[in-house]
């Protein structure tokens, strides 16, 4: 663990579990070199990332990355107007959304092999760092991913976001490791665990955390669970706790319909699999372990 480095790309700011994948990170000193943001409010969410970092008595750059094609109408869910302080001002070097891709690349260059990126958002930073210096993306170790869906017709919600960047990413030499959300959506908490996450008391992090969490379930209709399908992606980083199976996948791009579903097409035995990219995906989590896991991090204890 002492080599490798990671930087984690997050869309944090709308579904909760971006959060807590980030405390896990933190709490488990994960090496990261920093965090960039992607899609939509891209400067808002990395001022929460960095009141989180900040109130976890941590420091590492944060950058708000690309925005992508998407409208950018009001605030993210978890915005408070504290957020405008200077204290929590991204570390953008030149103030352009483009210095999180210039982070990733010159992260790439420095560190190789021993560079992993977690995304846990669209890819549309990494795509961007692909297409503007494809050398030193080829060299890194790989992706992490929370994106995709490798067993239903279905298009997941990273994917759909930017099917172009996904694009680039699955043409790409670089390797990478999926969690789909045929897996992830199943890290459902109970309803007792739940109201614990909302009303974490103890330290001003701590209050955060639940105070994110309060605001994202204000965003969602009644009733609406945490799911926390970030969270896998970076456990995965720190501990090896997850089958992989290897597949072949097929972005689809050609259909109205089914535009941006992910495919595992290793059965297919009449199509040319030439041009698909080969993938590992993870299956069969213990996802009772998984929750204790988690509850046990944020020092959660059962009645």
């Amino acid at each position: 663990m002492t080599e490798k480095k990671f930087i984690l790309d997050t869309d944090i700011g709308d579904d909760i579990d971006d959060a807590y994948a980030l405390d896990l990170a933190l709490k488990k000193n994960l090496p990261l070199l920093g965090v960039t943001t992607v899609f939509r409010w891209t400067e808002e969410r990395a001022r929460i990332a960095k009141k989180m970092i900040a109130l976890s008595g941590k420091s590492m750059p944060v950058y708000f990355g690309l925005k992508g094609s998407w409208g950018v109408e009001g605030h993210c869910c978890q915005w408070t107007d504290d957020l405008a302080k200077e204290a929590y001002a991204p570390d953008n070097e030149n103030g352009a959304e483009e210095d999180a891709v210039d982070f990733i690349i010159n992260s790439a260059k420095k560190y190789k092999k021993n560079l992993t990126i977690l995304a846990i958002g669209p890819l549309t930073n990494i795509a961007a760092a692909i297409e503007k210096d494809p050398r030193a993306m080829k060299e890194i170790g790989g992706v992490i991913m929370m994106g995709g869906d490798y067993a239903n017709q279905y298009v997941e919600w990273n994917i759909h976001c930017d099917v172009a960047a996904a694009k680039k990413v699955f043409s790409s030499d670089i390797e990478i490791t999926a969690f789909g959300c045929e897996v992830t959506s199943k890290f459902v908490v109970s309803d007792e665990e739940q109201n614990f996450m909302l009303h974490m008391k103890g330290d001003a992090y701590k209050e955060y955390l639940s105070e994110l969490t309060n605001f994202w379930l204000v965003s969602k209709l009644p009733g609406w669970k945490i799911c926390l399908h970030d969270v896998m992606v970076v456990r995965q980083a720190y501990e090896n706790y997850c089958d992989l199976r290897e597949i072949y996948v097929h972005l689809e791009t050609g259909s109205e319909y089914l535009y941006g579903m992910t495919a595992d097409t290793t059965k297919f035995d009449l199509v040319d699999k030439r041009g698909e990219k080969k993938i590992r995906i993870a299956v069969n989590p213990d996802f009772k372990e998984m929750i204790k896991n988690e509850m046990n991090v944020l020092g959660f204890k059962e009645d």
